[in-house]
């Protein structure tokens, strides 16, 4: 029987800021100032994960740091045996937070792109909006 781990997969639904690395998320926390658990929480429920998840969305701060995420999640995926993924990243939302409206997805854009370069991983990136915010919101990230 064949190894099905070996085959090249997709990946089609994966939030980038979820896939940060717990080093990478210390090192970024600190340099920004952010305290960051040593140990990754154990969730009991969609609130401890969407909680953990806004700390690491407030760790995300200068362009490196979209940069290096974006760059580790290629690699990531490459070692997983992906090959193409479709990452969703909510650029509105970090703009908006940062007072930059362009600088996250720029940045993620260059990390992608750089990681790319490097692991062969073909990518796309799905821009979301969250049903909870105006539409108007909407818009701006698609402009």
């Amino acid at each position: 029987m064949r190894d099905l781990s070996l085959l090249p997969k997709a990946h089609l639904h994966v939030h980038l800021e979820s896939t940060i690395r717990p080093d990478t998320l210390r090192d970024i926390g600190e340099a920004n100032g952010i305290a960051v658990p040593a140990e990754q929480p154990v969730f009991d429920g969609f609130r401890a994960f969407g909680d953990y998840n806004g700390l690491l969305r407030s760790c995300l701060r200068r362009p490196e740091d979209f940069e290096r995420v974006a760059r580790e999640f290629c690699e990531d995926q490459v070692a997983d045996g992906v090959r193409y993924a479709e990452v969703t990243f909510t650029a509105a939302s970090h703009g908006e937070r940062l007072g930059e409206p362009d600088m996250p997805l720029a940045s993620v854009l260059k990390g992608l792109s750089t990681g790319a370069a490097e692991s062969g991983l073909h990518w796309r990136v799905l821009l979301d909006h969250s049903r909870r915010r105006p539409v108007e919101r909407a818009r701006l990230t698609l402009d």
